[in-house]
């Protein structure tokens, strides 16, 4: 009967040491890979990113591009202001930064 409870206590302390390690393992995982922002650091968050690329292309001087290039900047800021700016493709938002470089007056 002693043997019995010793071998009922050690296996509930075995399973309880078990569970705690565990714990301290997925807390430690979690931790690592947990990225925390220092102040002045040169990361931003996705939607700061897309913030600042609509205000930029917000900036865009349409009396002087081409008619097709001013339509289809006008499209695309439409759809970057009621959808949001990430449902545009990377070959949109590329043709937008390609609109708001500045360019040589001849």
């Amino acid at each position: 009967m002693d043997l019995v409870f010793s071998g009922i206590v050690v296996l509930l302390a075995g399973s309880i040491g078990l569970r705690l390690w565990l714990k301290r393992l997925r807390e430690r995982r979690i931790a690592s890979r947990r990225r925390v922002e220092a102040p002045n650091s040169h990361y931003s968050s996705v939607s700061v990113r897309r913030q600042e690329d609509r205000e930029r292309w917000g900036h865009i001087e349409l009396d002087g591009l081409h008619p097709l290039n001013r339509d289809e900047v006008t499209r695309l800021l439409a759809i970057a202001d009621a959808d949001g700016v990430g449902v545009l493709s990377t070959r949109e938002r590329l043709f937008l930064d390609n609109m708001t470089l500045p360019r040589a007056r001849s």
